[in-house]
């Protein structure tokens, strides 16, 4: 028995999961997250997608009000772009913005899986003492070309440039020569932080 493929059927299955496995990529690329797991991603893209079609359920009514297809089908078109690839691009965006407002998530959860996340989320530069497991310490300057990895592959971190300390743990001078420093969460045992202008100094 030879099965035709229904076309209708699945590009009804692309345009119910398609916005909103394109909202879960989106919000991995703009904050930490689990990868995905491709077993129930399917699943969850529904979910999303019945999210982002609940949104926008005025303007899709509206575009399939009686004759609206049949007489503006360049605006029908472009409207249905936007509702399947712009607004579930747009809309993980605007959630990323608004959890980080203080006032707004000060009494819900954190959307930040580690504590790791939440401060490299902020994009703060400071200076940075690193204890080594073997006792050395090395300072660095964490700035606008430094880069620290996510959540779930947290810990690495990488500093624009090397600054040489004491025994004491005091920062001394830049490291001429160096591209930065690249340090490894198997490396380290304690990271310590300070503010621009803060320095400890000899």
């Amino acid at each position: 028995m030879k099965i035709e493929p229904n076309l209708d059927a699945m590009i009804m299955f692309v345009l119910l999961v398609l916005p909103g496995l394109i909202s879960m990529h989106i919000y991995r690329l703009l904050m930490p997250a689990k990868d995905m797991d491709w077993k129930n991603s399917l699943l969850e893209g529904l979910f999303y997608s019945t999210l982002n079609f609940a949104l926008l359920l005025p303007l899709i009514v509206w575009l399939h009000w009686d004759g609206f297809v049949a007489n503006h089908p360049v605006i029908y078109i472009f409207s249905m772009m936007f509702v399947v690839l712009v607004f579930p691009i747009f809309l993980p965006y605007l959630w990323s913005k608004l959890i980080k407002w203080r006032w707004l998530m000060r009494n819900l959860q954190s959307p930040y899986p580690t504590a790791w996340d939440f401060f490299f989320g902020q994009r703060k530069c400071a200076f940075v003492l690193i204890h080594h497991k073997n006792g050395n310490k090395i300072g660095g300057y964490y700035g606008r070309e430094s880069f620290a990895s996510s959540y779930p592959r947290g810990g690495d971190i990488y500093l624009e440039t090397v600054i040489a300390v004491d025994d004491g743990g005091r920062f001394i001078e830049p490291v001429d020569a160096t591209l930065g420093l690249l340090i490894r969460k198997n490396d380290y045992e304690l990271i310590e932080f300070f503010q621009v202008g803060q320095l400890p100094l000899p």
